[in-house]
């Protein structure tokens, strides 16, 4: 047994190996199921079997309602660990329970639990026939106070869920009762393309000349699978930054991508990081990809654009682990200099991550009519690798200034990759309106939200990782913090030489450098002139250095 065992990792090693986008990573603890390393045969005897819905149905309702791109329709079930699938007992005494869903012609599958509650030691796999595309273990870490669950897409008409638990383990809570049944909007895996995706063949990939110098801003694009009762859209957000500059998960899309959502619908969401080729061709793999579920709505506006901005704030369930590298932007809601120039980033139509560019002043304007000027009007331009656009999916996507920071999210607007359409404007709610003008209420607007120091900034810049603090120190600390006039920095009573203090703002630029002369225990510095904010401190004795947030109130 242990060498099949061995066996079957080494296989599942070797898939990463050869086929890099088969195994994608939803928040889990990776592991195998028990039915590969005991060899239990597939089980298809307790196949549950959906009737898929009237594709041609569904084209003609896409056709007259084409914003925001609708992929997935889902079908009503009632398929509970108690009722449905089938239970075995592995050799070493594990409970397994296994079920297989199949819906016929669906180019991939999501399974909503509106009850989920895993106990200790217990673990959830999903994968599909030929166990080349697998998601999980999910285990109690994925438990939420909502008691809902969602797995990322598994490509194809089939699945299996297996749970495993050590005997004696308590029992769990699973119920699905609905799954997303794709139609469009996924690669075609029939062998019939060579390409990738569903994008028009105008779009430019992020890695092409056109984003190289964009790649902090290519970290922040998330596709969204946006559950909204029965549907799914894909819609496009980014990751946004706060005057903290703490990596809170905010991120921001468009109200007419979520506002049909509720709170229980937001808590199944989907955040797809990282999804984009490698090189400015188009790859022929789908690219590997890493995933979070659930957010709570946080403020929004605008009634998809028609009284205001159209803007939708959520804070994810989950923080973002260091290694999906994300960078949250930085944002200006100054609107008396509209940007010279810029780019946006997007998700069109679901596919992997595209850049359009414009070089042209951002234009003022309204939504559709409406009486405000809450938007900004774009045009795009052609560029050595094609002329990019927007398109169904790439709704709720960021909208950059020349400086690199966030001033709109997509709205929409009559561009496509059609020739005629290349130069035809799209409309972004602007970021300034988002800000304070969508109303009074902290669920209307922003600034509450991403000015908690409430420091007034016009602008801020983008944040990747947290300041680099290195395990704090006994030759020194600082204090109070926050800090109303006078910062201390004491060396416990150890006798100090001098020290180089340098003080940067939220901006990056530098607001003090100083040497302190040799002090026996206590150095002060003067702040009571810095307005108040976030600060990040640097402490040198020339051999030593420490690096150290605090605020100024």
């Amino acid at each position: 047994m242990k060498l099949q065992l061995r066996l079957i990792l080494v296989f599942v090693s070797l898939l990463y190996v050869i086929c890099p986008g088969t195994l994608s990573a939803q928040l889990s603890q990776g592991g195998v199921p028990v039915s590969f390393s005991v060899a239990m045969p597939v089980d298809t005897i307790n196949m549950i079997s959906l009737a898929p819905p009237a594709t041609d149905q569904l084209a003609l309702e896409d056709k007259d309602n084409p914003v925001p791109y609708r992929f997935a329709v889902n079908i009503a079930v009632d398929l509970g660990i108690d009722a449905t699938g089938h239970w075995s007992t592995a050799p070493d005494g594990t409970g397994v329970w296994r079920i297989t869903i199949r819906a016929a012609g669906a180019r991939a599958l999501t399974l909503y639990f509106d009850h989920f509650r895993m106990p200790e030691g217990a673990r959830l796999f999903a994968y599909n026939p030929g166990r080349t595309r697998m998601i999980g273990a999910f285990t109690e870490a994925n438990n939420n106070s909502a008691g809902t669950f969602a797995t990322e897409l598994i490509h194809g008409e089939q699945l299996t869920l297996e749970y495993d638990a050590p005997a004696g383990t308590g029992a769990p809570e699973l119920h699905i009762n609905e799954v997303a049944y794709a139609y469009r909007g996924i690669a075609d895996y029939s062998g019939l393309k060579t390409g990738f995706g569903t994008a028009g063949k105008c779009e430019v990939n992020v890695h092409c000349a056109e984003g190289a110098t964009w790649q902090n801003q290519v970290r922040s694009v998330v596709r969204v699978q946006v559950k909204r009762g029965t549907q799914n859209v894909w819609c496009t957000g980014s990751m946004i930054n706060n005057t903290l500059n703490n990596g809170k998960p905010y991120l921001i899309t468009a109200d007419h991508c979520g506002n049909q959502s509720t709170a229980t619908d937001l808590t199944q969401w989907i955040f797809y990081f990282n999804y984009e080729g490698t090189a400015c061709a188009n790859p022929t793999v789908e690219p590997a990809l890493k995933s979070l579920t659930g957010a709570t709505m946080v403020a929004h506006g605008g009634n998809s654009g028609l009284t205001g901005s159209d803007f939708f704030l959520v804070l994810l369930q989950s923080l973002v682990p260091k290694s999906y590298n994300v960078y949250y932007n930085g944002w200006n809601r100054d609107v008396t200099t509209p940007s010279p120039s810029g780019v946006g980033i997007h998700h069109p139509s679901g596919d992997i991550k595209k850049i359009s560019t414009y070089t042209a002043q951002l234009q003022p304007s309204n939504w559709n009519g409406g009486a405000f000027l809450s938007h900004w009007q774009v045009n795009w331009i052609g560029t050595a690798d094609g002329h990019g656009t927007t398109e169904g999916g790439s709704s709720g996507s960021p909208l950059f200034d020349n400086m690199g920071r966030l001033v709109g999210t997509l709205t929409g607007g009559q561009s496509s990759c059609d020739s005629s359409a290349l130069n035809s404007p799209d409309y972004y709610g602007q970021f300034a309106y988002d800000w304070d003008k969508n109303g009074t209420d902290s669920t209307k607007v922003l600034k509450y939200w991403l000015d908690p120091l409430n420091t007034n900034v016009m602008a801020m810049n983008g944040w990747a990782l947290s300041v680099e603090e290195p395990a704090k120190q006994d030759w020194i600390s600082l204090y109070p913090n926050p800090v109303s006039d006078i910062l201390y920095m004491s060396t416990g009573g150890i006798p100090s030489g001098s020290l180089r203090v340098m003080i940067t703002g939220v901006y990056g630029n530098q607001v003090l450098n100083r040497e302190l002369k040799r002090a026996a225990d206590v150095y002060q510095v003067d702040l009571s002139g810095l307005p108040v904010g976030l600060y990040v401190v640097q402490v040198s004795d020339g051999v030593r250095r420490i690096v150290r947030k605090i605020i100024k109130q």
